[in-house]
């Protein structure tokens, strides 16, 4: 019995040290969260690192401190600074960022942005120059030995040219905060540079998720990588989600315009260079990428030789050349050979082959839309640099967007509200000259974005000055990666169920062939006014429209008649 008591006190004993060790370890456990290193979870984020992941702070400051209390108005024009940041106004945003940080003193967030957009400058102005060392020197003080201070003079190596020191900083400022976005992207930058591809993947994917998915940086470079890497449905499905987000970043549009190229799908990726062009006009990459256009090869894991597309269209010819001269009367023969001059971009050659099969059997299938495709296709500029800079001119001028151009519901398409005979001077009392350009003594132009269609409208006045009517051609912005060729006549529908709404209903055309210029339209008339909006085939993300004086229009024009006016601009 005596033993059995004993044995029931050393079990109570056991049980109560177990549990007093357990409290012991909860207590400990919660002064650990509390004063030791702090953690966070990552965010779940598409292409970042899985959701979960607990990575250490360090000692990365609040970078919201104070925030909290700047007024709304402060806070929004922070949030606008970030956004210029974003997409590359570095000079526009270090204007604002520097004009919080003189009225919010300490303020992180407002130094540590003047200090990037300076930063990401190729050159600075004295000025400029003299703010940021100002800038560099308050957080190196403030954050002694920190992450920030480590960054920042990885910055300063990599402008000063120095790689090797620039990458071995970068690191010490990821070490010192795993949780430092702005860190981890530079130093994926580094690695790419040095060409250690899996290393920089998993930093981009590390930048984008410490972002919450908002740097367009990190996922362009994260499309790099797979791009270099030669895993090209990877870097398009990144491509893909990131332009969903960003549709006007320059660098996932450039590497957009790859991928199309890559397919052959030469047109898509000609427009995506000017696209980019033209929101960022002088930009050396797409400039270059549009000059070598189908020269480009995908890249193969490896270093391996890769044809380009123009590589293969040539090898095409030298198969099919010599076998058209000799069958000369096999016309699929002949087609598959203009088929490959259209794929090469050879558009005259082309056209040479499909005129000769119509000529030897008119009911050859689809042959008067193959000589459309090479009539209407754009001429080849590769080295014609002058040509080039002029196209990019009205490329530019034709997508800018004015502050002062508001339209309303009524004047879209060139529905402008004033009588025809109507003067420039009471056209231009009703709405605004500073948004058109004069082309010349009676024309003038103004062209503005409305997502997702670009616009442009021609005034036309008679030699007497006198308004008679207005061309308008609006275009697909295609700001969506890889739009087919089935959807893109969606922005005929979409002006035509808007051109109904200002007009009322009207005719539909069909399809009228006008000496080899295939259109679909509609027509609207009335006792002094005639519209027409037209659609050409092989221009599917383009729409013209015409709106005129019927005292304009010579009597007893055919509806081919109106192509002249349609093509004016």
């Amino acid at each position: 019995m005596a033993v059995s008591k004993a044995k029931a006190r050393r079990a109570a004993v056991f049980f109560l040290t177990l549990l007093g060790g357990a409290f012991i370890a909860l207590f400990a456990y919660n002064l650990y969260l509390k004063i030791g290193p702090r953690q966070l979870d990552v965010p779940n984020v598409p292409f970042g690192l899985a959701g979960g992941t607990r990575l250490a702070v360090g000692d990365l400051p609040d970078t919201l401190a104070g925030f909290d209390r700047m007024p709304l108005s402060t806070q929004q024009e922070l949030r606008r600074a970030a956004e210029l940041e974003k997409n590359d106004k570095f000079e526009d945003a270090a204007e604002v960022y520097e004009a919080i940080a003189l009225q919010y003193p300490e303020t992180f967030l407002a130094e540590w942005g003047v200090v990037n957009s300076l930063l990401s400058q190729d050159s600075l102005l004295p000025i400029w120059q003299s703010q940021l060392d100002l800038m560099v020197k308050t957080l190196r003080n403030r954050f002694p030995e920190s992450s920030v201070a480590f960054y920042i003079d990885a910055r300063l190596a990599e402008k000063a040219g120095s790689a090797s020191t620039a990458l071995e900083l970068a690191r010490v400022s990821t070490e010192k905060s795993p949780v430092f976005a702005d860190a981890r992207l530079l130093y994926a930058s580094l690695l790419y540079k040095a060409g250690r591809f899996v290393e920089s993947g998993l930093e981009a994917r590390s930048a984008i998720s410490l972002s919450r998915g908002n740097e367009p940086k990190a996922y362009a470079l994260l499309a790099k990588i797979y791009h270099d890497e030669g895993i090209l449905d990877s870097c398009e499905l990144v491509v893909e989600y990131a332009l969903s987000k960003f549709p006007v970043n320059a660098d996932l549009l450039c590497m957009q315009g790859y991928l199309q190229e890559y397919k052959g799908r030469f047109e898509d990726a000609e427009g995506t260079y000017r696209r980019v062009l033209a929101i960022r006009p002088g930009y050396k990459l797409a400039a270059e990428a549009l000059l070598s256009l189908g020269q480009k090869a995908p890249p193969g894991v490896g270093g391996g030789a890769r044809l380009s597309p123009r590589d293969r269209v040539q090898i095409a010819y030298e198969i099919l050349e010599p076998l058209v001269n000799l069958y000369p009367d096999n016309l699929p023969l002949r087609e598959a050979l203009g088929r490959a001059y259209l794929k090469g971009r050879d558009f005259d050659r082309a056209k040479a082959q499909f005129l000769e099969i119509q000529s030897r059997d008119p009911e050859y299938p689809e042959i008067s839309r193959r000589i459309q495709e090479a009539s209407s296709a754009p001429l080849v500029r590769e080295t014609q640099k002058n040509l080039l800079a002029d196209d990019l001119n009205r490329v530019v001028d034709s997508m800018r967007t004015l502050p002062t151009t508001e339209h309303s519901f009524e004047s879209m398409l060139g529905h402008y509200l004033v009588r025809y005979g109507a003067s420039q001077k009471e056209f231009f009392k009703k709405y605004s000259a500073a948004n058109f350009r004069k082309i010349d003594k009676n024309t003038w132009q103004e062209s503005f974005f409305e997502a997702p269609y670009f616009h442009q409208y021609t005034v036309l006045f008679d030699e007497k000055g006198r308004f008679y009517g207005v061309h308008v051609i609006v275009t697909d912005s295609n700001v969506v990666a890889n739009k087919t060729a089935t959807n893109t006549p969606e922005i005929y529908t979409t002006l035509l169920q808007l051109n109904s709404r200002l007009s009322g209903v009207g005719s539909e055309t069909g399809e009228t062939d006008c000496d080899g210029k295939v259109l679909t339209g509609a027509t609207w008339e009335t006792r002094d006014n005639f519209e027409m909006l037209a659609r050409f085939a092989g221009k599917p993300a383009e729409v013209r429209m015409i709106r005129l004086n019927r005292d304009a229009i010579p009597d007893g024009t055919r509806l081919c008649g109106y192509t002249k006016y349609l093509l004016m601009y």
